[in-house]
């Protein structure tokens, strides 16, 4: 390799780290600005944060169309037509056990004792539930 050759090799690794460097640069300030014209929700005040919601009338969307299942003692909202609507026409216990695990974050092992059930049975009801719930959403009831 010659002189020529090794230098221009060296001109272009340090032409490219420089690129690297000021594009990484570019992006954090990009990232700065944007921090600094955003508000953490948990700053707003609860009028702030209501009459967001007020504009975009999501909030009140979403009271029309909720449906509220009572399991083991709790108050579980569901929000959306197709899935509120399928999940009434599953079986009491499969549906409670669904409930627990999607909307209340419970493993199979802590909904058994709930139900009355083995940890491997709440699991095959929950895998063939879920099957019967997509059924039902597909079909749209």
């Amino acid at each position: 390799m010659s002189r020529f050759e090794i230098f221009n090799e060296i001109m272009f690794e340090a032409y490219c780290k420089k690129a690297v460097r000021n594009a990484t640069k570019k992006e954090r300030q990009k990232k700065s600005k944007r921090g600094q014209m955003e508000q953490s929700l948990s700053t707003l005040t609860d009028a702030a944060l209501y009459s967001l919601a007020a504009e975009s009338d999501e909030a009140e969307q979403s009271e029309e169309s909720c449906q509220t299942f009572h399991v083991q003692g709790m108050n579980i909202p569901v929000y959306g037509l197709k899935l509120s609507k399928a999940l009434s026409y599953l079986m009491p216990k499969n549906r409670e056990i669904i409930l627990l695990y999607f909307f209340k974050g419970l493993k199979d092992t802590q909904i058994a004792p709930l139900v009355h059930l083995s940890a491997s049975a709440v699991s095959r009801r929950r895998r063939a539930t879920i099957m019967r719930l997509r059924e039902l959403i597909e079909n749209a009831i």
